[in-house]
């Protein structure tokens, strides 16, 4: 009698649960499917049916373009891996991609930059990763068997997809990430997708902000030079401000994060350097700066932090890499660690391996820019070195951030611009690879305003603008007050 009262309870508010959200669906306007999941979760009963998984950022964010440039024949829109509609693009892109990678097109010949240029200026979809990928390990991240992927391109970092008619298949122009000169287009069999032209314009209607690549703009600055994709744009967003905090500022998080180098934490050596906490051990010394800034160093490549127990494949290591970070953030906040991998993946595999990550908040890249006396120069949230499986070298800026109000952009893009290229005018034959907006933390702990960011070819750093009040140069060496390093 007991149990059946309980299934008769339990259909009663599965049924009372229907028709509420059968009522929110009729009457409120609709649901988005994360407000359906959301809503789901505060009902009696139903809740209890769902179990949040552990999503892992960084790695999830290999395999997704970090944004897609849509040319319906009349105007440009950019979907970024953070925009509500970016998904639906990004699972037909995706599909062209894979069957790229799997060795499925029936033709293909080289083409010129120009030709490269000339199809996104077309009806087209441009897609950009956001790193550079050797092919092997694009196979890897986008869950591909490779054994037939194509060898023509030894680095990979975007594509140019153009849309199938009733004669002719998709066709996919893929740019060798290291020479724009190596590009090649390659042609699908006509019943493999179908991708109409007309299919283009359901993604940009309704949209009226401006974006059109740098190429297609013909600005040609004098002192600098831009990278053809450089995106333009004329949206200047309200953004969140960032409160910064230190997650490990308390002894016993400082503990359990030694404790994911060194075999006993008790017994390691420990003593004062100013404000820095030194720690040595026998393989290797770790250093605590007051501002979270958290530095390891082996004592030689032997005795490094054993990673994996093999060595077998790049995608290996840079997973096990990635699983170390998310195993240590975990150890001082209950917080999914949210930072994507920032280098490019395509070195060989063997020998010494470099891997960066940086901060993401509220869909924004969050630089990192720390200098000073006592260590050296860091422009990454995370850097780490890898030998022959071990970790021979590991900082991380620890950082959680809190927004805290809103505030509007100061300054467009053609202002950024400029700033950047005055600032890199004195320079030998710069190159301004990207200008897009984030925030930049200099170890601090005031709130960070959005900013412009900018990356220079050949240079590891990341350059912000904050504005004309704010003006200054960008050159990396002795810099105005406003671009001045804080030390940490």
């Amino acid at each position: 009698m007991f149990k059946e009262r309980v299934k008769t309870t339990a259909m009663i508010l599965l049924f009372v649960n229907l028709i509420v959200l059968t009522c929110r669906l009729w009457f409120g306007g609709g649901l988005m499917r994360e407000e359906i999941s959301d809503f789901a979760r505060s009902l009696p009963l139903v809740g209890g049916l769902f179990h949040d998984e552990k999503i892992s950022i960084p790695r999830e964010m290999l395999s997704r373009p970090r944004k897609i440039l849509i040319n319906d024949g009349s105007l440009w829109i950019a979907y970024y891996n953070t925009d509500l509609a970016f998904s639906p693009i990004e699972n037909r892109t995706g599909q062209i991609i894979r069957a790229f990678l799997r060795g499925e097109t029936v033709s293909s010949k080289p083409v010129s930059l120009r030709e490269w240029q000339a199809a996104i200026e077309n009806v087209s979809i441009y897609v950009e990763m956001p790193i550079a990928y050797t092919t092997d390990m694009l196979c890897s991240v986008m869950g591909v068997d490779g054994e037939n992927a194509p060898a023509d391109i030894s680095a990979i970092r975007d594509f140019v997809i153009l849309p199938s008619t009733g004669d002719t298949g998709v066709f996919l122009l893929v740019r060798d990430a290291y020479d724009g000169d190596n590009a090649r287009i390659y042609q699908f069999p006509r019943e493999s997708f179908s991708l109409p032209a007309g299919d283009l314009a359901i993604y940009t209607e309704n949209n009226t902000d401006y974006y059109e690549p740098a190429f297609s703009t013909g600005v040609e600055p004098e002192g600098a030079s831009l990278d053809p994709m450089v995106l333009f744009f004329d949206s200047r967003p309200s953004t969140a401000d960032l409160i910064p905090a230190n997650p490990i500022a308390a002894p016993e998080v400082e503990s359990r994060v030694l404790g994911c180098f060194f075999k006993n934490v008790d017994t390691a050596g420990r003593y004062e350097d100013g404000e820095v906490s030194v720690f040595v051990e026998n393989d290797g010394d770790a250093r605590i700066y007051p501002g979270g800034l958290f530095e390891y160093r082996a004592a030689d490549e032997n005795k490094g932090v054993e990673l994996a127990e093999s060595y077998s494949s790049y995608y290996e290591t840079v997973n096990s890499a990635i699983s170390f970070a998310e195993d240590l953030w975990g150890r001082v906040s209950d917080q999914p660690l949210s930072v994507l991998v920032s280098s490019d993946l395509t070195q060989s595999g063997g020998g010494r391996i470099h891997i960066a990550m940086d901060y993401y908040q509220d869909g924004r890249p969050v630089a990192v820019r720390l200098g000073g006396d006592g260590f050296e120069p860091m422009n990454h949230g995370i850097e780490m070195d890898i030998a022959d499986g071990k970790i021979v070298s590991y900082r991380q800026l620890f950082r959680s951030y809190y927004g805290s109000g809103t505030s509007v952009l100061k300054g467009d893009f053609v202002e950024a611009l400029n700033y950047f290229v005055n600032g890199f005018s004195i320079r030998e034959s710069p190159v301004i690879t990207d200008i897009y907006i984030g925030y930049m933390d200099r170890g601090g702990s005031e709130p960070l305003s959005a900013c412009w960011l900018a990356e220079l070819g050949g240079d590891d750093r990341v350059y912000d603008y904050v504005g004309e009040e704010e003006a200054g140069a960008a050159d990396g060496g002795e810099a105005p007050p406003a671009d001045e390093e804080v030390s940490t």
